[in-house]
């Protein structure tokens, strides 16, 4: 399980294997820390690694995870979002994320600011349900509140130690995000069906 607080690393190199990607990530702050076997948020979306070398963290990438999320757009030197699952001695900085995308969406429109950037984000429509205003959301694995929504679009203000830290000041309208949706809403939306059957 992560936070949603996440730190910046980059796309070393991607081999491209028929039954899945290998993919090294340069992470200098956090591979120290980071064990064979430990789950790492790339972008949100939660991967084993296999092998460390010096900075670089090696995952393998199903073809699953390939098709569901922003992954299969990486290239060398893609900046990523990268996060270490919580720890039960440390404190819940953002919302409780599980690694799990739940889909991609597209920006629709950026606005940058000297004291916050504005992000409109164009949700698939069988998610809307998920979404709530000052509800939190993950996109690309970073912790966020949203600011509005309206229809199929949600509004985000990103302050800007956020956009320092994250890839989010590299998106450009019609870039695809992975999101996932806050887990409190998807169980409860399962307990009420479940009552009513």
């Amino acid at each position: 399980m992560f936070t949603g607080i996440v730190a910046g690393a980059f796309i070393e190199a991607i081999k491209k294997e028929e039954n899945g990607w290998i993919l090294q990530v340069a992470a200098p702050l956090i591979s120290p820390k980071v064990q064979l076997g430990d789950s790492v948020a790339i972008d949100g979306a939660c991967l084993s690694v296999f092998k460390v070398e010096g900075a670089v963290l090696w995952f393998y990438v199903s073809p699953e995870s390939i098709d569901k999320t922003i992954i299969r757009n990486y290239t060398p030197g893609t900046k990523v979002n990268i996060e270490l699952p919580m720890q039960p001695t440390g404190y819940l900085g953002g919302h409780y994320v599980l690694g799990h995308v739940d889909a991609n969406a597209t920006v629709k429109k950026i606005i940058p600011g000297d004291q916050a950037w504005f992000y409109t984000i164009s949700i698939p429509e069988p998610f809307v349900k998920y979404v709530v205003y000052k509800g939190s959301i993950a996109i690309n694995g970073v912790s966020l509140t949203i600011n509005q929504v309206v229809d199929q679009d949600i509004e985000l203000c990103i302050i800007p130690i956020t956009i320092e830290k994250t890839n989010m000041s590299l998106l450009k309208e019609n870039d695809k995000v992975n999101v996932e949706f806050d887990i409190l809403a998807k169980y409860t939306e399962q307990l009420l069906l479940k009552r009513d059957i």
